[in-house]
């Protein structure tokens, strides 16, 4: 380590980098550039060539030849042009030579923009030119390099146009040099992440030659080699991502000689063959041939191994087999539940003793004597494990195990993991916990646990699943009242609506996690006060734009989520319908804000400034006083009448003429309040605006209270009716309001009434239009197919357009 400082820091490497060039003042020397080539790799670290160090890298654990200095030797190199007189030197008569640059730069290719720079300048068909010579360490250091290079995007495409994957095929697989087999094989690996090369390796028919060098079918003369079948299973890995070359590997019992590799001892060959078994297992013939071969269990047996890459990759395993029949019966014969809880538990434990000893390190508390200072356990492993725990918890048979839900199980050990500083690891907790919510014990469990708050804090991940997943967790909490009061206490319902204009980390628009807000959104809207909540915040709004939009899963499902919200929301539906049925119930904080606006929550406008536009009209019997006179007056002349709740449910003459009579009474209350009946030719003379623009001023507010009107007009009499009506005769009642958004009856409305049992002679219902205004109690038949309508049905209702003229 000090010579390599005293090297880098003393000068020593622009002189190295000159002598490999044919301006060296000794000339060009080949034992002088060997030697120099050599001491350049041994200073850059020869050990990160080492293949088997790259692939740790590769699986997310630390390079011990990064330690020593190594890295800025690295950078020196390449910052004093030293990548052209090496790549240069690949072209080296003296063979020695040759393989010694190819050594260095595999040191030095650790980078992406090293890699490039050898690309350009060449050396993937130099490398290509030294594989075909008949010297193996040449050959070895060749493969090496290019397993390195080969990384590089731009690399893989210049293999392609050159022909390379035969030479790595031939040259490489072909060898009978173990080192050269497994670079080569590993540099295979590299180059079929692209399509062109993947294609050229089925052609040359590399799947049957993979499978070969892992000699562990019994036809197979190869003798066994730990390392190259580590790095032929890498390579299968990476090919089974292709349909066809998972068929391909089903189809030459590759599953059944991978699955043998399971039973190796050394554990990088079972971290790979579990890997590329893992990923065969997307296809679902895959999935079964993996399954009869017993690939099942002997997962279950490598949770239990010491090395926490194997145990992590064994999780990745199970969670995509567990959805084959055999092989999830298999899981629960063998108590994979138990086995995968204890890594989940053991994982868990970790996490919090590492949690604990931050806390107490930031609240600069001392550690006891001999107390190791702890690391973050291992990301990866809890991203496995919890995909693993995402995928019991969507199998019905696995999440009826009662490790999941008991004390101490799973979903227990997943909370933990859920409030865990790492969005990946977090994520997959809401992931696997997003199904517990859909069950009744699950969903108690968790609202014990406080866990909406966490869900809520997952949609705002990056992350496409995460979002999905917390969204339909909310959804799921919805599904009853308890579940509903929780969600819209713990503030999730503003979230949630912000859900609705999700993206994806690229910021595409995220179409999955945006419909499951939508449903979450309708689940919601069950309860009228969160409904009333969701239009105020703007969900409203925001679901009518989607309506429209060219998704169709996402229209649908915000056509249904506006109907639910207007259901439960009477002034959004006045708003957006300019009506209100007769089973639309209104309440108290019910409120009508005209045309022509966006829909706005109560509050804002109450802060509003006082203007001449159009007023809101508020009913609230709770906080008018007036209002709630009123209504107290109604109801005692109502029971005066002879109204109580066995006549209301009656549908016999006499009842219906009760209630007649007290819909006549509850008319003529409302105009008196109001001003009385008004004649049609008096309608200019009235002087209604004054007297809203009172009340206005009363309140501070262009929000105008019922019963602070003294001088009501046809839309503020209809408002007032229907509330009262569905307080003292419920679901006989129905507002309409007229299109007109100019003049003197802008916002026109009406009531329409019926009475169940009124009916034709063809028994169709009866429904009338009530007059407010002028003959104050007035039901004017609006008629059947066989009776005529009244004619002054349309003079009431404005629809007469020669009565609106005469107006």
């Amino acid at each position: 380590e000090d010579l390599r400082g005293a090297i880098g820091d003393g000068g020593g490497l622009p002189v190295l980098i000159k002598l490999l060039t044919k301006d060296a003042w000794c000339g060009p020397d080949y034992a002088v550039q060997g030697v120099c080539l050599l001491t350049l790799a041994r200073c850059a670290g020869e050990a990160v060539a080492d293949g088997r160090l790259i692939l740790r890298m590769r699986n997310g654990e630390k390079c011990l030849a990064d330690r020593n200095g190594e890295e800025k030797v690295r950078l020196k190199i390449v910052e004093l042009g030293g990548l052209r007189p090496i790549v240069e030197l690949l072209k080296s008569p003296d063979l020695d030579v040759a393989g010694k640059a190819a050594f260095l730069l595999a040191c030095l290719a650790l980078d992406s923009p090293v890699r490039l720079a050898i690309h350009i300048l060449g050396g993937v068909e130099c490398l290509l030119a030294l594989m075909k010579v008949e010297d193996k360490v040449v050959v070895n250091n060749a493969s090496l390099c290019l397993s390195q290079i080969l990384q590089h995007v731009e690399a893989k495409d210049e293999l392609y146009r050159l022909h390379g994957m035969k030479v790595l095929l031939d040259q490489g697989v072909g060898s009978d040099s173990v080192d050269v087999q497994e670079n080569s094989a590993r540099a295979v690996a590299y180059a079929i992440e692209t399509e062109g090369n993947l294609k050229d390796l089925r052609r040359q028919m590399g799947i049957d030659r993979l499978i070969e060098m892992l000699a562990a079918l019994p036809s197979s003369t190869r003798e066994p080699n730990d390392r190259v079948r580590q790095s032929a299973c890498f390579a299968l890995a990476v090919s089974a991502f292709d349909e066809e070359c998972r068929t391909e590997i089903r189809m030459k019992q590759g599953l059944r000689a991978l699955s043998t590799c399971l039973n190796t001892e050394d554990s990088r060959v079972q971290e790979e063959a579990l890997m590329a078994l893992a990923n065969c297992a997307y296809d679902m013939p895959c999935k079964q041939t993996i399954g009869s071969l017993g690939g099942m269990r002997a997962a279950i047996g490598l949770l239990s191994n010491p090395e926490q890459p194997v145990v992590a990759n064994a999780c990745v395993f199970i969670s995509r087999l567990l959805f084959d029949k055999v092989s999830g019966d298999d899981f629960i014969e063998e108590e994979g539940p138990q086995q995968m809880l204890e890594v989940l538990q053991s994982y868990t434990k970790q996490y919090k003793a590492y949690v604990a000893q931050q806390e107490k390190l930031s609240s600069e508390q001392p550690l006891a004597d001999g107390e190791p200072v702890l690391e973050m356990p291992d990301l990866r492993l809890g991203r496995s494990i919890l995909l693993a725990c995402k995928s019991c918890a969507e199998q019905g048979n696995v999440r009826e195990q009662p490790l999941m839900s008991a004390p101490g199980g799973f979903y227990d050990n997943m909370m933990v993991t859920f409030r865990h500083t790492d969005e990946v690891v977090s994520g997959m907790s809401c992931q696997a916990l997003c199904n517990a919510a859909f069950d009744d014990g699950g969903r108690t469990m968790l609202l014990e646990k406080d866990a909406i708050k966490e869900f809520v804090r997952c949609l705002m991940y990056k992350d496409v699943e995460t979002q999905l997943a917390a969204a339909r967790a909310i959804g799921n909490f919805a599904m009853d009242s308890v579940g509903r009061k929780k969600v819209k206490s713990d503030g999730a319902m503003p979230p949630l609506v912000k859900q609705l204009q999700a993206k994806d980390e690229n910021g595409k628009d995220a179409i999955e996690p945006r419909r499951a807000a939508i449903q979450a959104i309708g689940k919601c809207a069950s309860d009228r006060d969160s409904a009333v909540e969701l239009c105020d915040i703007g969900a409203l709004s925001q679901l009518l734009t989607l309506m429209d939009t060219h998704w169709k899963q996402l229209g649908q499902a915000a056509e249904d989520a506006v109907e639910r919200l207007l259901a439960k929301s009477q002034s959004a539906k006045l708003w957006l319908r300019g009506e209100l049925d007769y089973e639309d119930m209104t309440d108290d904080g019910w409120f009508d804000m005209g045309l022509g606006k966006p829909y706005t929550s109560r509050q804002v406008l109450q802060q509003e400034k006082v203007g001449t536009d159009r007023e809101v009209l508020l009913a609230d019997g709770n906080a008018d006083e007036k209002l709630k006179e009123m209504l107290t007056l109604m109801k005692e002349k109502a029971l005066e009448l002879g109204l109580n709740e066995d006549v209301a449910d009656k549908r016999d003459e006499q009842s219906t003429q009760i209630k007649r009579d007290v819909v006549r009474m509850m008319a003529t209350t409302i105009s008196d309040c109001m001003g009385g009946p008004i004649a049609y030719e008096q309608y200019n003379d009235f002087g209604y605006a004054t007297d809203i623009q009172r009340c206005k001023e009363t309140r501070k507010s262009n929000v105008v209270w019922i019963g602070d009107i003294r001088k009501g007009v046809c839309r503020h009499r209809a408002f007032t009716f229907k509330y009262a009506c569905d307080k003292i005769l419920p679901y006989l009642c129905r507002l309409e309001r007229s299109k007109i958004d100019r003049g003197l009856h802008v916002g026109h409305a009406w009531n329409c009434i019926k009475f169940y049992g009124d009916n034709d002679v063809e028994g169709k219902q009866r429904t009338y239009t009530l007059d407010l205004m002028h003959n104050v109690g007035e039901m004017y038949e609006n008629g059947t197919d066989v009776n005529p309508q009244d004619e002054w049905v349309p003079l009431y209702q404005r629809k007469d357009i020669y009565a609106q003229m005469m107006l």
